[in-house]
């Protein structure tokens, strides 16, 4: 007999995103959430497990001193 589970996981992340020296952190924020979120398309699925869904909105990670998680690329 065969079963299925749904199984719950927490994704993240990283982007990248280009914006200018003198944005601010709420423009930063805005520049991230409208990056490019990676994904698994069909062809990377394997022939039994051909789906991945990652529901909900991506949130920013706020660091321990309440920070969001946004470094300079150099």
């Amino acid at each position: 007999m065969k079963y299925r589970a749904l199984l719950i996981q927490t994704a993240q992340c990283v982007v990248e995103f280009d914006a200018p020296e003198s944005a601010t952190q709420k423009q930063l924020e805005e520049a991230a959430y409208n990056a490019d979120t990676p994904t698994l398309c069909h062809q990377c699925a394997d022939s039994r497990n051909q789906s991945l869904d990652i529901n909900g909105e991506w949130e920013i990670a706020i660091d321990d001193e309440g920070n969001s998680e946004i470094h300079v690329d150099e």
